[in-house]
């Protein structure tokens, strides 16, 4: 009886307890906001390192700081200046950042916390590290993009009918190909063999670009002489613009003896050949009268008056004086002959028949 009795005393001792417990409850206000919540922390020796970032605007307190996914560190505090956001943080001793680290605010899930990543550059020897106190500039931070950036570009994306123009541009590529299988295999046939002949005119391509490229630099060289020249074109134009009249009239002179030459050139072979020969005779005759031909054209100089008056009026009158005529048959009866008619015959043959054609080259006559 007496172990029932302490049992119902124990009892009645636990519900008082939790009566109490229930009306103090109010009268302290706990909330959830009261229990305390478990915080990163650092294990070990830690540096303090700052990081100015532009916008720090979703980094949390607490935040953690990771090298390679790995947490090395946690933010400790986070303060503003000059439209920068300084980022205290503390870093495991263990872990040397050199001086040339980045810093860059992520996100590991879209719903997940804003973190610090710090990317080390490639270890070399003799490096400066990031000291206890140390600062990563500005111009080595970023921020990555947020869950509210990438909503909005989809939005913008999808309301902005990026997705529509999509669609039509497959439509239209649709229309173009259907049905043409064969034409359009034929073109890609036809491109892949253009572009394997300029891949195999490579070396060639090249030096003609490289010779054009000379070709350039000389012209940008000589860009004064040019201009020079560039200047003298005008007055030169008009100088020609003046002189076209006589230009023309030397133009049509210069016709005038291209035809006399091709007159001269369209010669048959006999009539030259024959010209050539009466002109050889010529030349053989005079020739052959060595010294006596003076005397006979000064003779012919005297008696042509004689003549030429001897055939005016109705009659023909001649006279002639026998001391006038240098005969060499009388001065010099051994060294020379009586003149026959063949001597005349020939002289006056071939002397008139050079004359005229010479006559008729001269006049243009018929051939």
């Amino acid at each position: 009886m007496r172990l029932r009795g302490n049992a119902t005393r124990a009892r009645a001792f636990g519900g008082l307890v939790s009566v109490v417990a229930l009306a103090a409850v109010p009268a302290c206000g706990l909330t959830v906001e009261n229990i305390p919540l478990p915080k990163p922390q650092v294990q070990g020796e830690t540096y303090t390192v700052h990081a100015i970032f532009a916008d720090a605007l979703n980094l949390p307190a607490q935040a953690k700081v990771k090298v390679g996914g790995s947490d090395v560190g946690i933010v400790t505090d986070i303060t503003t200046s000059n439209f920068t956001a300084d980022v205290q943080m503390k870093i495991r001793k263990d872990v040397a950042l050199p001086a040339g680290s980045k810093a860059e605010l992520r996100q590991a899930t879209p719903l997940g916390d804003v973190f610090v990543a710090v990317a080390m550059p490639p270890k070399e020897p003799g490096q400066a590290m990031i000291p206890d106190g140390g600062t990563i500039p500005l111009e080595q931070t970023s921020a990555g993009a947020t869950v509210e950036e990438l909503l909005t570009s989809i939005s913008l994306l999808i309301n902005g009918g990026g997705i529509n123009q999509v669609s039509k541009l497959v439509s239209e590529l649709d229309s173009i190909v259907g049905g043409r299988g064969e034409q359009i295999s034929h073109l890609i046939v036809e491109m892949t063999n253009i572009i394997e002949s300029l891949n195999s005119q490579t070396d060639n391509i090249d030096a003609t670009l490289n010779g054009l490229d000379a070709t350039l630099a000389t012209i940008n060289q000589n860009k004064e002489s040019l201009g020079a020249v560039a200047d003298a074109l005008p007055p030169m134009i008009g100088t020609l613009a003046e002189t076209n009249q006589q230009i023309g009239d030397l133009l049509a002179k210069i016709g005038v003896t291209s035809a006399a030459l091709d007159d001269f050139a369209s010669t048959t072979t006999t009539q030259l050949d024959g010209l050539l020969q009466n002109t050889t005779k010529l030349m053989n005759g005079l020739y052959e009268m060595g010294d006596s031909l003076g005397a006979t054209m000064a003779t012919v100089h005297d008696l042509k008056p004689k003549a030429m008056a001897s055939m005016e009026g109705q009659t023909l009158a001649v006279a002639v004086t026998v001391q006038y005529l240098s005969v060499g048959a009388l001065s010099d009866p051994l060294g020379s002959r009586v003149p026959d008619g063949s001597d005349i015959t020939a002289f006056a043959g071939s002397l008139i028949e050079v004359l005229d054609r010479v006559q008729e080259r001269l006049q243009g006559g018929n051939r």
